[in-house]
């Protein structure tokens, strides 16, 4: 290969490294910090508050309500996947067996003792359920009246 050819060529590569570290690599540095300040955003947002919870109160309740003390949307959730099948949405009954939760008188120690032990065609759920959400479950049901 002639020497100017040479020189031309190996130019040329240099050029394009050149090209490469002013342009591109600190593009790319760039954009891998826009992304980890993006990533840390979103890891701090979605961390839970606790003081955005709507946590049930304990001034006027009795000891089972005092030991319910689960996130009231928590418990929401766990109604409308577990309960609401059998007692409706609201509380009221949609299959032949299942009591309306809005009329019944139960007591809340009646209310835990049943979810935990079933009554009748509802089975139990104290080997599903840890206690603190059945009691939060017991309070909800109150709540539907």
């Amino acid at each position: 290969m002639p020497k100017g050819i040479k020189n031309v060529t190996k130019k040329i590569v240099q050029e394009k490294k050149s090209v490469y570290h002013i342009y591109v690599a600190p593009i790319f540095s760039i954009f891998c910090v826009f992304l980890t300040s993006c990533l840390a955003v979103f890891m701090v947002a979605s961390c839970d508050n606790p003081t955005n919870r709507d946590e049930i109160g304990r001034e006027n309740q009795s000891s089972i309500e005092q030991n319910a003390q689960i996130n009231l949307k928590d418990i929401q959730l766990i109604y409308k996947y577990k309960c609401s099948i059998c007692h409706g949405k609201n509380g009221v009954s949609v299959i032949k067996g299942a009591p309306d939760l809005v009329t019944t008188e139960f007591t809340m120690e009646e209310r835990v003792d049943i979810i935990m032990n079933g009554k009748g065609t509802m089975p139990p759920q104290k080997d599903v359920l840890d206690m603190p959400t059945i009691r939060g479950l017991a309070v909800y049901i109150d709540s539907l009246k």
